[in-house]
Protein backbone atom coordinates (compact mmCIF):
# COMPACT_ATOMS: atom_id res chain seq x y z
CA UNK A 1 0.00 0.00 0.00
CA UNK A 2 1.14 3.67 -0.92
CA UNK A 3 1.05 6.74 1.78
CA UNK A 4 -0.73 9.43 -0.22
CA UNK A 5 -2.09 13.11 0.97
CA UNK A 6 -5.92 13.22 0.19
CA UNK A 7 -6.62 15.72 -2.24
CA UNK A 8 -9.30 18.12 -2.03
CA UNK A 9 -10.97 16.70 -4.78
CA UNK A 10 -15.14 15.78 -4.26
CA UNK A 11 -15.26 12.94 -6.58
CA UNK A 12 -12.97 13.95 -8.61
CA UNK A 13 -10.63 12.88 -11.48
CA UNK A 14 -12.25 10.09 -13.94
CA UNK A 15 -10.30 9.42 -17.39
CA UNK A 16 -12.32 8.32 -20.59
CA UNK A 17 -11.80 7.89 -24.19
CA UNK A 18 -14.16 6.56 -25.98
CA UNK A 19 -15.13 5.34 -29.80
CA UNK A 20 -11.86 3.80 -31.30
CA UNK A 21 -9.86 5.30 -29.07
CA UNK A 22 -6.76 3.19 -28.09
CA UNK A 23 -4.47 3.06 -25.50
CA UNK A 24 -1.74 4.37 -27.47
CA UNK A 25 -3.96 7.16 -28.17
CA UNK A 26 -5.02 7.56 -24.78
CA UNK A 27 -1.13 7.52 -23.19
CA UNK A 28 0.48 10.56 -26.37
CA UNK A 29 -2.95 12.42 -25.77
CA UNK A 30 -2.71 12.55 -21.96
CA UNK A 31 1.13 12.56 -21.82
CA UNK A 32 2.45 16.43 -20.28
CA UNK A 33 -0.93 17.65 -20.13
CA UNK A 34 -2.13 20.39 -16.87
CA UNK A 35 -5.23 20.63 -16.32
CA UNK A 36 -6.50 23.20 -13.81
CA UNK A 37 -10.00 22.71 -12.46
CA UNK A 38 -12.21 24.93 -10.07
CA UNK A 39 -13.82 24.31 -6.86
CA UNK A 40 -16.95 25.93 -6.24
CA UNK A 41 -19.89 25.47 -3.58
CA UNK A 42 -23.37 25.37 -4.24
CA UNK A 43 -23.76 29.26 -4.82
CA UNK A 44 -21.35 29.54 -7.61
CA UNK A 45 -18.79 30.95 -5.20
CA UNK A 46 -15.14 29.47 -5.85
CA UNK A 47 -13.73 27.21 -2.98
CA UNK A 48 -10.17 26.17 -4.27
CA UNK A 49 -8.62 25.02 -7.65
CA UNK A 50 -6.94 21.66 -8.32
CA UNK A 51 -4.01 20.95 -11.03
CA UNK A 52 -3.42 18.14 -12.39
CA UNK A 53 -0.34 17.32 -14.01
CA UNK A 54 0.47 13.98 -16.27
CA UNK A 55 3.76 11.97 -16.88
CA UNK A 56 3.83 9.19 -19.35
CA UNK A 57 5.41 6.20 -16.51
CA UNK A 58 5.92 3.25 -19.29
CA UNK A 59 4.10 1.74 -22.24
CA UNK A 60 0.49 1.57 -19.97
CA UNK A 61 0.90 4.03 -17.11
CA UNK A 62 0.39 7.40 -17.04
CA UNK A 63 1.53 9.06 -13.05
CA UNK A 64 -0.81 11.93 -12.27
CA UNK A 65 0.34 14.35 -9.64
CA UNK A 66 -2.09 16.65 -8.50
CA UNK A 67 -2.07 20.10 -6.27
CA UNK A 68 -4.76 21.56 -4.38
CA UNK A 69 -5.29 25.07 -3.50
CA UNK A 70 -7.66 26.84 -1.58
CA UNK A 71 -9.93 30.35 -2.63
CA UNK A 72 -6.64 32.37 -1.40
CA UNK A 73 -3.85 30.35 -3.69
CA UNK A 74 -2.87 28.75 -0.15
CA UNK A 75 -1.73 24.95 -1.00
CA UNK A 76 -3.81 22.32 0.89
CA UNK A 77 -2.94 19.03 -0.26
CA UNK A 78 -1.66 17.19 -2.69
CA UNK A 79 -1.59 13.28 -4.52
CA UNK A 80 0.09 10.75 -6.90
CA UNK A 81 -1.83 8.21 -8.53
CA UNK A 82 -1.38 6.62 -11.75
CA UNK A 83 -3.87 5.81 -14.77
CA UNK A 84 -3.52 2.13 -16.64
CA UNK A 85 -4.88 0.80 -20.10
CA UNK A 86 -5.16 -3.04 -20.36
CA UNK A 87 -5.96 -2.52 -24.44
CA UNK A 88 -9.55 -3.07 -23.47
CA UNK A 89 -10.27 -0.23 -20.82
CA UNK A 90 -8.95 3.07 -18.85
CA UNK A 91 -8.58 1.93 -15.00
CA UNK A 92 -8.76 4.80 -12.74
CA UNK A 93 -6.53 4.62 -9.21
CA UNK A 94 -9.74 4.91 -6.87
CA UNK A 95 -7.04 7.10 -4.39
CA UNK A 96 -8.16 9.98 -6.75
CA UNK A 97 -11.95 9.91 -6.37
CA UNK A 98 -11.30 10.86 -2.09
CA UNK A 99 -12.18 14.00 -1.20
CA UNK A 100 -9.92 16.40 1.18
CA UNK A 101 -9.32 16.57 4.21
CA UNK A 102 -10.81 19.61 5.92
CA UNK A 103 -9.94 18.37 9.59
CA UNK A 104 -6.67 20.68 11.11
CA UNK A 105 -6.48 18.17 13.73
CA UNK A 106 -5.49 15.40 10.76
CA UNK A 107 -3.63 17.41 8.80
CA UNK A 108 -0.37 15.53 9.91
CA UNK A 109 -2.32 12.08 10.03
CA UNK A 110 -1.30 9.37 7.04
CA UNK A 111 -3.23 7.64 4.91
CA UNK A 112 -2.66 4.21 3.55
CA UNK A 113 -4.60 2.88 0.57
CA UNK A 114 -5.64 -0.30 -0.79
CA UNK A 115 -4.72 0.83 -4.65
CA UNK A 116 -8.16 -0.51 -6.10
CA UNK A 117 -8.91 0.81 -9.62
CA UNK A 118 -12.62 1.72 -11.31
CA UNK A 119 -12.41 0.79 -14.76
CA UNK A 120 -14.09 2.65 -18.02
CA UNK A 121 -14.16 0.48 -21.28
CA UNK A 122 -12.52 2.44 -24.18
CA UNK A 123 -15.83 2.67 -26.02
CA UNK A 124 -17.79 4.49 -24.07
CA UNK A 125 -21.67 4.78 -25.27
CA UNK A 126 -25.29 6.09 -24.00
CA UNK A 127 -27.37 3.56 -22.27
CA UNK A 128 -24.27 1.66 -20.82
CA UNK A 129 -23.84 1.03 -17.45
CA UNK A 130 -20.30 0.85 -15.54
CA UNK A 131 -18.88 -1.65 -12.98
CA UNK A 132 -19.02 -0.36 -9.48
CA UNK A 133 -15.67 0.18 -7.59
CA UNK A 134 -14.78 0.15 -3.73
CA UNK A 135 -11.87 0.74 -1.59
CA UNK A 136 -10.74 1.48 1.95
CA UNK A 137 -8.45 4.57 3.43
CA UNK A 138 -6.51 3.49 6.69
CA UNK A 139 -5.74 6.49 8.59
CA UNK A 140 -2.95 6.13 10.79
CA UNK A 141 -1.85 8.46 13.88
CA UNK A 142 2.48 8.34 14.69
CA UNK A 143 2.02 4.89 13.16
CA UNK A 144 -0.92 3.24 14.71
CA UNK A 145 -4.20 2.63 13.04
CA UNK A 146 -6.51 5.68 14.05
CA UNK A 147 -9.74 4.90 11.99
CA UNK A 148 -10.72 4.47 8.25
CA UNK A 149 -12.84 5.39 5.26
CA UNK A 150 -14.98 2.98 3.52
CA UNK A 151 -15.82 4.53 -0.35
CA UNK A 152 -18.33 2.90 -2.34
CA UNK A 153 -19.02 4.15 -6.01
CA UNK A 154 -22.18 2.16 -7.42
CA UNK A 155 -25.13 2.65 -9.79
CA UNK A 156 -22.60 4.04 -12.55
CA UNK A 157 -24.51 5.09 -15.85
CA UNK A 158 -23.77 6.96 -19.25
CA UNK A 159 -26.70 8.83 -19.70
CA UNK A 160 -26.07 10.50 -23.21
CA UNK A 161 -23.61 12.71 -25.50
CA UNK A 162 -23.26 16.22 -24.98
CA UNK A 163 -21.48 19.53 -25.87
CA UNK A 164 -19.82 21.00 -22.35
CA UNK A 165 -18.86 24.62 -22.58
CA UNK A 166 -16.31 25.83 -19.85
CA UNK A 167 -13.66 28.48 -20.23
CA UNK A 168 -11.18 26.17 -21.69
CA UNK A 169 -13.38 25.92 -24.37
CA UNK A 170 -16.07 23.87 -25.88
CA UNK A 171 -15.98 19.70 -25.58
CA UNK A 172 -17.60 16.79 -26.36
CA UNK A 173 -18.91 15.01 -23.89
CA UNK A 174 -20.61 11.46 -22.33
CA UNK A 175 -22.63 12.47 -19.22
CA UNK A 176 -22.45 9.91 -16.68
CA UNK A 177 -24.06 9.37 -13.70
CA UNK A 178 -23.24 7.47 -10.09
CA UNK A 179 -23.98 7.11 -6.57
CA UNK A 180 -21.23 7.39 -3.42
CA UNK A 181 -21.23 6.34 -0.23
CA UNK A 182 -18.56 7.26 2.02
CA UNK A 183 -18.05 6.15 5.95
CA UNK A 184 -15.54 7.30 8.39
CA UNK A 185 -14.99 5.53 11.60
CA UNK A 186 -13.17 6.54 14.26
CA UNK A 187 -12.89 5.22 17.56
CA UNK A 188 -15.34 2.28 16.35
CA UNK A 189 -17.67 5.07 15.70
CA UNK A 190 -19.26 5.46 11.99
CA UNK A 191 -19.87 8.30 9.99
CA UNK A 192 -21.93 7.61 6.59
CA UNK A 193 -22.52 9.95 3.59
CA UNK A 194 -24.54 9.78 0.59
CA UNK A 195 -23.78 11.47 -2.65
CA UNK A 196 -24.81 11.49 -6.33
CA UNK A 197 -22.50 12.57 -9.36
CA UNK A 198 -22.97 13.41 -12.78
CA UNK A 199 -20.04 14.28 -14.62
CA UNK A 200 -19.50 15.24 -18.21
CA UNK A 201 -16.19 13.69 -19.84
CA UNK A 202 -14.72 14.36 -22.81
CA UNK A 203 -13.49 11.66 -25.08
CA UNK A 204 -11.16 13.46 -27.29
CA UNK A 205 -9.22 15.31 -23.93
CA UNK A 206 -9.59 12.04 -22.12
CA UNK A 207 -10.66 14.10 -18.63
CA UNK A 208 -13.52 15.41 -16.85
CA UNK A 209 -14.56 18.55 -18.17
CA UNK A 210 -17.23 19.10 -15.35
CA UNK A 211 -18.55 17.33 -12.37
CA UNK A 212 -21.40 18.23 -9.84
CA UNK A 213 -21.71 16.28 -6.70
CA UNK A 214 -25.58 16.40 -4.74
CA UNK A 215 -26.35 15.29 -1.16
CA UNK A 216 -28.78 12.25 -0.92
CA UNK A 217 -31.99 14.60 -1.46
CA UNK A 218 -30.38 15.80 -4.65
CA UNK A 219 -28.70 19.35 -3.63
CA UNK A 220 -26.55 20.57 -5.21
CA UNK A 221 -23.29 20.65 -2.87
CA UNK A 222 -20.75 21.76 -5.43
CA UNK A 223 -19.20 21.78 -8.97
CA UNK A 224 -15.99 21.04 -10.50
CA UNK A 225 -15.25 22.51 -13.91
CA UNK A 226 -11.92 22.39 -16.39
CA UNK A 227 -11.11 26.30 -16.61
CA UNK A 228 -7.12 26.12 -18.65
CA UNK A 229 -5.39 23.87 -20.35
CA UNK A 230 -1.32 23.87 -19.95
Amino acid sequence: MKKIIITALSLLVLVRFGYAQSCEQFLNATNGKKLVYSNSDAKGNQTGKITYSSVKKDAATISIHSDITDKNGKAVGSSDFDITCNGSSINIDMRSFMPANGNKQMSNMQMQADGKYLSYPLNLSAGEKLDDGSMVITILNNGEKFGETHMDITNRNVVLKETITTPAGDFECFKITYDARMETKMMGIGIPVNMQSTEWFSPALGRFIKSETYNKNGKLMGTTALVAIN
